[in-house]
């Protein structure tokens, strides 16, 4: 960046930071030519711009069929793009030559589109994949008079009135905003369209090819981890899909399911630990990966690199409305994003697979997953449905994008960046279409909203498990073991993860589009709002429970509520993140003893020291069954909202290079963040 603009742009940000001093919202104003961006941009505003959603969806709106789409932005992304700029990008694109091309016009967009979303979330519908099932002709699932019996596995009396919504409450997967029937007792749903009841979005009820029903239900394991919630008063949001998740408990399903007769996958999910908490989950669990979806190979079995790896704990699903801004997946960069096969894992046909024909198993994945990535690609991030201080916002992009964390004075705490400015965009990516226009920040336009930069873990300082767990797969001259190579999903290569020098952890900073609805923060959910984010010596509760669904009056203690998605009453406008409550070591579902010390707020406990170097040395363990994933009564679910950052990676530390912010700036950014 030319560093002769940085003191006017910052004074034009005090400027209007004084102007919202006393914190009431003001209209937006014309900006002084020093208000941000360089000579010739002033003309574009602060605040705007295409909020998500791919450039190809956003180019086809009114085009028709034939309309040649224009190039994907990632592909400019080459070693030397952007050098010197004030936005950093060192992850780069790779074209992996999917069994289905990309799209080259609107009509082929559209139709693979509506292929995606029908993997994603179709509902009842014909072709509906359900979990670990794929292409199987009958796939299996939960039948719907065990399904109507789960009310039983609660310890009910009896078939509650509001069952649908208290599955959907207890399992944390919103009810579909449209129609997704089972049979209710005594329906035959063959005789009334499918039935009466009415599915989570994380349900389909499995129909036959010739479209009857089959009074089966199946799960969409994804779509646990892959889908929120936020409710208004007006009834402008509801389920996000494709979202940011934090709300799902899949191993909770799977128990109700097991508990209550399912078979397969539905009652194996009780047998393996994937996630500690609600609304995380080790969704990158290596170790069974490399097993199961390569034929059980005992070279992969019995590997000492795959067996004696470290385990990587829980993490939160990134957002699928930010896929089409990242080159690489994942948190950690682990795969190219065009790698679009091991998007489709959870329907990845098992059975097919463990009895040797790979071929069956990988054909309907390969011609699923490149549509379903492209309908990923085209979500847009979620309007903000509050009230946005415009001046106060434009003071947020000026500093978002323009404020150096390191500048001379403030001494910052964290090392700084290779490359960039030192503003929060030099990693996330420019979004103000005054600095996207400012060829001191991108070297094109296109490249707007997008984020390629990987930092290692001496810079981000957040809690290490998950990028050092990737590092644990790889051999000292930083290759990979040969028998890696039989891995179905590695057929694009690995991600700039396994390119590092010296096995240098990193982790790749996300987009921002609609980072306010993406809550909890960092990449494990330890951190509850943004505020936390940019002020790491306050909103970091050490122990912390988000705020349930109040039950209906006369279902008090007797029921799971999922947690409260209410944008009114639950969500923290100021701070961006979901209300909490903060806890004791001691009170219920902290675990005294085993992960803290009563009394003693200063870390784990030996206890969980010693637990979390098992962890460390032999990754198999973390998916070992635990005794409370077995039984699972309503107090261990409850237990399950608590998120405790003295377990193994579920630290709450790192990102304090944003500690040198003023609480004046803090606020103006979070305004910022609201737009995108």
């Amino acid at each position: 960046m030319n560093t002769r603009f940085q003191p006017a742009l910052i004074a034009s940000a005090a400027l209007l930071l004084g102007a919202c001093a006393d914190g009431t919202p003001t209209e937006a104003a014309p900006l002084n030519p020093g208000s941000g961006g360089g000579p010739g941009t002033t003309e574009y505003p602060l605040l705007g711009g295409e909020r998500g959603g791919n450039v190809w969806a956003n180019f086809c709106e009114g085009q028709p069929d034939s309309a040649v789409l224009p190039r994907d932005p990632r592909t400019l992304l080459v070693p030397g793009v952007n050098e010197g700029r004030a936005v950093a990008f060192n992850a780069y694109w790779r074209d992996c030559g999917n069994a289905v091309p990309r799209p080259t016009t609107c009509g082929e967009l559209r139709e693979q589109v509506k292929l995606g979303a029908l993997v994603a979330h179709g509902n009842g519908e014909i072709g509906s994949p359900v979990s670990f099932a794929g292409g199987q002709e009958n796939p299996r699932g939960i039948a719907a008079e065990d399904y109507n019996r789960l009310w039983e596995v609660w310890g009910l009396p009896g078939r509650p009135d509001n069952f649908d919504e208290l599955v959907a409450q207890r399992h944390g997967s919103p009810l579909t905003p449209w129609r997704n029937p089972y049979p209710l007792p005594g329906e035959d749903p063959n005789l009334t369209d499918g039935g009466s009841g009415q599915l989570p979005l994380a349900y389909t009820q499995i129909r036959n090819a010739d479209g009857t029903w089959t009074g089966r239900i199946g799960t969409k394991v994804c779509v646990l981890c892959h889908n929120g919630q936020i409710d208004t008063a007006n009834g402008e949001l509801g389920p996000m899909l494709g979202g940011a998740g934090s709300i799902g408990d899949f191993t909770v399903a799977g128990s109700d399911f097991g508990q209550g007769g399912g078979a397969g996958v539905d009652a194996a999910l009780r047998l393996i630990t994937i996630s500690e908490n609600r609304g995380t989950g080790a969704i990158d669990f290596f170790q069974l990966a490399f097993v199961l979806f390569s034929r059980l190979d005992p070279e992969l079995l019995l590997n000492p690199k795959i067996v004696f790896s470290q385990a990587i704990g829980n993490i939160k699903s990134p957002p699928w409305w930010n896929l089409a801004y990242r080159p690489q997946k994942f948190h950690g960069a682990i795969l190219p994003t065009d790698s679009s096969r091991i998007d489709l894992a959870a329907y990845y046909d098992l059975q097919a697979s463990l009895s040797g024909n790979d071929a069956k198993a990988l054909a309907w994945n390969d011609a699923h997953s490149g549509p379903f990535q492209v309908w990923a690609e085209t979500l847009p991030s979620p309007q903000y449905p509050g009230r946005i201080d415009r001046r106060l916002a434009e003071a947020g992009a000026i500093l978002f994008h323009a404020k150096d964390l390191w500048a001379d004075g403030l001494n910052n705490p964290a090392p700084r960046p290779d490359a960039g400015n030192g503003s929060c965009a030099s990693c996330h990516g420019a979004y103000s279409p005054r600095y996207v226009h400012d060829p001191a920040f991108l070297e094109t336009p296109e490249l707007a909203g997008i984020a390629a930069y990987t930092v290692p873990m001496d810079v981000i300082r957040t809690d290490p498990v998950y990028a050092e767990a990737m590092q644990s797969l790889r051999n000292p001259d930083g290759s990979f073991p040969s028998a890696t190579d039989k891995q179905n999903f590695l057929y694009c290569g690995h991600g700039a993860y396994g390119e590092t020098e010296d096995l240098t952890p990193i982790l790749l900073a996300p987009p921002l589009w609609g980072i306010w609805a993406a809550a909890p923060y960092l990449h494990n959910g330890s951190v509850p709002n943004i505020w936390g984010v940019l002020d790491p010596s306050r909103e970091r509760p050490k122990l912390w429970r988000r705020v349930s669904t109040p039950a209906r009056p006369d279902q008090e203690g007797l029921v799971v509520m999922g947690y409260d998605t209410s944008f009114e009453r639950a969500y923290d406008q100021d701070k961006l993140g979901w209300k909490y409550e903060v806890l004791a070591c001691g009170d219920p579902g902290t675990s005294p003893w085993l992960a803290c010390t009563p009394g003693d707020e200063s870390g784990p406990s030996t206890l969980q020291n010693a637990i979390s170097l098992l962890f460390e040395n032999f990754g198999a363990l973390w998916n070992l069954p635990r005794p409370e994933g077995l039984r699972m009564n309503r107090q261990d679910i409850e237990n399950r909202k608590v998120y405790n950052t003295y377990k193994y990676s579920q630290g709450n530390q790192g990102h304090d290079f944003t500690a040198v912010l003023t609480d004046a700036e803090r606020r103006a950014i979070i305004e910022y963040l609201k737009t995108l």
